[in-house]
This record gives structure tokens, C-alpha cells and sequence, in this order.
């Protein structure tokens, strides 16, 4: 072995690992120790390989040590401890590899072998712990009948083997086992699920009997009641009057129906396509399928012209997926109106179905007639006013009416496009009031959609926004008046003016109707609002002249007139002219009396 490896000591890379594996498991302990040696100088790591084959030949070593008991080959058959709960479909177990609960027990099983029918689960596994080998076998007789195909089983976390067992009616159990009075020692709650579940057992009641303790004194199950009856006493079972002896049921057609939901994906009228959801009745105990049919009505099945139901699918009850599949452009038949569900088993259907009124998915067949808007706030890249919609020429397919901000005539804008819907109104156009706002960037038009709840039809009617703004929103525009002159005062009482007013008018005054004129506190500066103007003179159309002889009464605090230039529909500008009022004052004041 050592001439054979010679080469690769120098190169501890190139050694293939089950080598070492092989010259450690062989116990050429020097061989073994100078591989390792060469391995830490050349740095590379063969801890694994090495530890691998350590813990087999101590495993084996342990094996040998272990046959010395004479009864080692024989494993002890014991009962493993377990823990149980339950949600409304499912029995929870979790299974350990020990006889109590809170004791060591083995890893892990061999040959493990678990059995489900009816209502018996039975579980067995070989396994070792402390020495010694063990059988670890459970048999359960359990409260009522489970499905096995549904239910299922896997190994757990270390130790430990998981099942679900699906129980063959939704219902909450009053206790595991069958025989109220078994006692199994090594059977826990599992409290921390139990928690969890509790939920979904809200509504329910525990239910005292099943087919299992009814056929224990030899009679059977009335679901209806919750009762054990003899055969011949199923007459007074409410609607399951047939005696089933082999079920230990007393049987009968279904005894609630169940319901459905379902949305056409296709998007052409008159066809349909998409999945029928089947949501199952409550107490589904006497179901085994659910037939889904075409209805010419809520309850009345759809029949061909030879007098044949129309089927649409039928699905097991106890099928995780309750669905079916209507294919893409499936024609609806004629006169078909709803859909049915009719629960179902062997004695037949229960006589009332469960309903839903077909809605067809189809797009408006028309956009709106046109659309108008006229911009009424006046400020500098707002808008705001009445945007009115006319009615489509075909309204039959529209709910509502959707409005965006449009980049073109046909597109919406990248981001915030949505402004809002608006309801149809029969026969009449209808309008939205846009409150202030800035559009998104890049809005050139507004676009008004056809809509219903399957969509909105792609092509809009448009309309082009056009930014009005009042005149002189900001300072120096051609809109601005360029001035105002006032004369002395020439009425020399304190708080009385007489003076004339001159306002040289803007350059352009094409957005202009009038100018107002103001009493102010201060001047026109950048800061000019409202508070600034102190009473209002008077308002002078623009083809009039525009000199004005003011006599009156000063306001006081007044030390400025103020000229504003205003339209007729966006009001007056933002900014203003002035000039200064000196009030005179000079006359004598007269004396007080003594």
C-alpha cells in the first residue's frame, strides 16, 4: 500500500479520499498517521474521509461488544409514546421513538411499516437505544373512519415519525379512541397544536357517536340526530331512512348542497373559460360527489333538444382540489343562465342545489361619444374644472367610466395616470368636477375609458388639456399692468382723500377684462397676498379710461394703492403695481371744549 501511495505523498491533492478511507478501515495505523501528517503540511483536509471510517470500524467495535448479551439479537417489542390532535378534516400524530414521552429513545427506525384503513392505524419499526434493540408497534382503534388514500405519513425531526390521517367526515372528534374506556398510558395531547387548530374548530360541536361506537353495540349511525338506532329504526332517522348495515350507517341522498364560484377568463361574449370552484357543504359526511351542471334557471338543470341534462363535470368529495375546467372558448349553451352543483351519492342527488348566475366576461363594445373640459383655476401649471363625458352609442356592456392623464390621444401617462371612475348614468352624459392639481409629468390630454367589471376597453376618447392661467402670474409678464401714478392729496382732512388715479396698462391685454384697483398696507413686493389689500376702490374695464378721481375715506392703515389686472373666468393676477398715498392732514384740528 505504502509503494502504491508513495507518489501521492508528495501531492496529498491527487489522493483519492476512499484510499484513505480504505488504509484506516485496513488499521495501517503508521501508514495512516503519515498521511495525516503530510495532509496538515500540504494543507489540505481529509478530516472527513478519516472520521468516517473511524465511526465505522467503532461502530462495528460496538456491535462486537454488544452480541456478548445473549438476548441482544432479539428486540424487545414496546408501544411508542405519542401525541395527538385535530382540526375539523385531520387527526395530527406525532410518534417517538421511546416508551415515555420525556425519555431518550432511539434516532431513527428500520423497516418501518405503517398500515391505515377504516378506522385502525398501525404503526411498527425496528430500533436501537442504550444497547439494546427494540420493536416499536402501535395499534390504534380510532373514533371514527379515516380516508386513507388522503392521509399520510413521514419521518419527523431525529426520533420521531409525523402523521396526518384524514378523517372521513369534517367534524370535531370528542376523543381519539374509539372504546371511551382504553386507557393507553404512553397517548398525550399535543397541547401546542391543539392551540393552533382551535381556530378552525370554532362553530363546531363535538359530535358523541360515529359508525365505529354505533357498530360497537350493534346498531347504526344516524348523522342526523347523532345517534346509535337499530336497523329497523332508521325510519325516524331524518332523511337517511335506508338501513346500511355494512357502513353502520343509516343512509340516504345528500342533505345540503354545496356552492360554487366562478369567473369567465375568456374575454370574447358568448364564451366562456376559467375554473368552477366547488366550495363543499359544511357537513359533507353523506356526499361522495359533486355533479355541476348547466341551468336554465337557479335550480332547474338545462336539458338538450333529446331531453338530456347537461353535465358539465363531476369531482369526488373527497378530492383536495374541488374544481373544474371550462376550456378556452367553450360556447355557452343556448338558454343556459347559471350554473348548478348538486351533492351526491348513491341514493342520489339532494334536491336543491347550490346556484350561480353566469356572467359572460366581455369588454364595453364602444368608447365614449367625446369629452370636454375647460380649465378654470388660472394658476401656472394647475387646473381644475368640470370634465364632462358623453355616453357611449352603446352603453349595454359599461358600469362606469374611467378618466387618466394621457401622454398622446391614446396613451396613459408612465405614473399616476389614474384620476377617477365615474358611474353610468341611463341615457345621459355624465361629468366629474377635477379639484386643483398639477398633472404628471408629461400629460398632454385627458382620456376617458369604457368600463365594466371584466375591463376597460382599450381604446379611449381624448381630449386636450390646455393650461389657462390668469393674467400676470408672475412678475414683469406682458399681462402685468406696467404702473400706477397718484396725485397729492388735496383734501387736507385727516382719513379723507381726494386724489387721481392714472394706471398705465399692461402690453398685452389679451387675457385681461378689467383692472382692480386696491387701498394697500404695504407696496407690491414679493411677498404681496391678500392681507396686503386694505379695501377695495373700485374696478375699471380696460376699454375705459383709466383715470380715476378717488374722494372718500381713507382706511386706516392705508399707505399704498394697489392695481390689479384681472379675466373674467380665472380671476385676478398674483401680483400687483402700487404706488404711495400720503394722507395730508393739514387741516387745523379743532379745540376741545372746556
Amino acid at each position: 500500500a505504502r509503494s502504491i501511495l508513495e507518489p501521492h505523498l508528495q501531492d496529498m491533492k491527487s489522493m483519492e479520499k476512499e484510499a484513505v478511507e480504505l488504509v484506516v478501515m485496513r488499521q495501517w495505523w503508521a501508514l495512516a498517521r503519515e498521511i495525516v501528517s503530510k495532509s496538515h503540511e500540504q494543507k489540505v483536509d481529509l478530516s472527513f474521509s478519516v472520521r468516517k471510517a473511524v465511526r465505522s470500524l467503532k461502530d462495528e467495535a460496538d456491535e462486537l461488544l454488544r452480541t456478548l448479551n445473549p438476548n441482544y439479537g432479539m428486540a424487545q417489542q414496546v408501544s411508542p409514546a405519542f401525541q395527538w390532535a385535530q382540526n375539523d378534516t385531520s387527526i395530527f400524530l406525532t410518534i417517538k421513538y421511546t416508551v415515555r414521552w420525556n425519555a431518550p429513545g432511539a434516532l431513527e427506525v428500520t423497516d418501518p411499516s405503517v398500515n391505515m384503513t377504516g378506522n385502525v392505524f398501525n404503526f411498527s419499526g425496528l430500533g436501537k437505544h442504550s444497547n439494546n434493540k427494540y420493536k416499536y408497534f402501535l395499534s390504534i382503534n380510532l373514533f371514527d373512519n379515516i380516508e386513507a388514500q388522503l392521509s399520510s405519513w413521514s419521518a419527523a425531526s431525529v426520533g420521531k415519525l409525523s402523521v396526518t390521517l384524514r378523517k372521513r367526515w369534517a367534524r370535531k372528534w370528542p376523543r381519539l379512541l374509539g372504546d371511551k374506556k382504553t386507557k393507553v398510558n404512553n397517548m398525550h395531547l399535543w397541547m401546542e397544536m391543539q392551540e393552533k387548530l382551535d381556530g378552525s374548530l370554532s362553530g363546531f360541536s363535538s359530535v358523541s357517536n360515529s359508525p365505529v361506537t354505533c357498530a360497537a353495540g350493534g346498531k347504526l349511525y344516524c348523522v342526523a340526530t347523532d345517534t346509535c338506532k337499530k336497523s329497523e329504526n332508521c325510519s325516524q332517522c331524518p332523511g337517511k331512512t335506508e338501513a346500511n348495515e355494512e357502513a353502520h350507517l343509516c343512509a340516504g341522498k345528500p342533505s345540503e348542497k354545496a356552492s360554487l364560484s366562478f369567473q369567465d377568463a375568456d374575454m370574447d361574449e358568448h364564451q366562456l373559460s376559467g375554473e368552477v370552484k366547488i366550495h363543499k357543504a359544511r357537513n359533507d359526511f353523506d356526499v361522495d360527489t359533486y355533479a355541476v351542471y348547466w341551468g336554465k334557471s337557479d335550480f332547474a338543470k338545462l336539458e338538450t333538444s333529446q331531453g338530456e341534462e347537461m353535465l358539465l363535470g363531476e369531482v369526488s368529495a373527497l378530492s383536495n382540489d374541488l374544481d373544474l375546467q371550462i376550456p378556452q372558448n367553450s360556447p355557452i349553451p343556448e338558454g343556459a343562465t347559471h350554473l348548478l352543483v348538486f351533492s351526491r351519492n348513491e341514493y342520489g342527488e339532494y334536491s336543491s342545489p347550490g346556484s350561480l348566475l353566469l356572467r359572460d366576461a366581455a369588454l364595453p363594445k364602444a368608447k365614449p361619444s367625446g369629452l370636454s373640459f375647460e380649465d378654470e383655476d388660472g394658476g401656472k401649471d394647475l387646473v381644475k374644472g368640470r370634465i364632462t363625458i358623453l355616453r357611449a352609442a352603446d352603453e349595454e356592456k359599461i358600469s362606469e367610466y374611467s378618466l387618466h392623464w394621457g401622454r398622446s390621444p391614446t396613451r396613459k401617462t408612465t405614473q399616476n395616470s389614474f384620476i377617477s371612475t365615474v358611474k353610468k348614468e341611463e341615457g345621459k352624459d355624465v361629468s366629474y368636477w377635477l379639484s386643483s392639481q398639477k398633472p404628471p409629468d408629461g400629460a398632454t390630454h385627458l382620456l376617458a375609458f369604457s368600463k365594466n367589471d371584466f375591463g376597460e376597453l382599450p381604446s379611449p376618447v381624448s381630449f386636450q388639456v390646455v393650461d389657462k392661467t390668469k393674467p400676470c402670474v408672475s412678475r414683469g409678464e406682458d399681462s402685468c399692468p406696467q404702473g400706477v401714478q397718484v396725485t397729492v392729496d388735496e383734501n387736507p382732512e385727516p382719513k379723507q382723500a381726494k386724489v387721481k388715479v392714472t394706471v398705465t396698462p399692461a402690453k398685452s391685454e389679451e387675457k385681461i377684462e378689467k383692472y382692480r384697483i386696491f387701498w394697500g398696507k404695504k407696496s407690491c413686493g414679493d411677498d404681496v397676498s391678500s392681507s396686503s389689500k386694505n379695501g377695495h376702490i373700485r374696478d375699471v374695464r380696460k376699454e375705459e379710461p383709466l383715470e380715476v378721481e378717488l374722494a372718500g375715506p381713507v382706511p386706516e392703515g392705508s399707505g399704498h394703492i394697489l392695481v390689479f389686472s384681472s379675466s373674467p373666468n380665472l380671476g385676478e393676477s398674483d401680483f400687483c403695481v402700487s404706488a404711495p398715498f400720503q394722507d395730508d392732514q393739514s387741516a387745523p384740528k379743532a379745540e376741545k371744549e372746556l
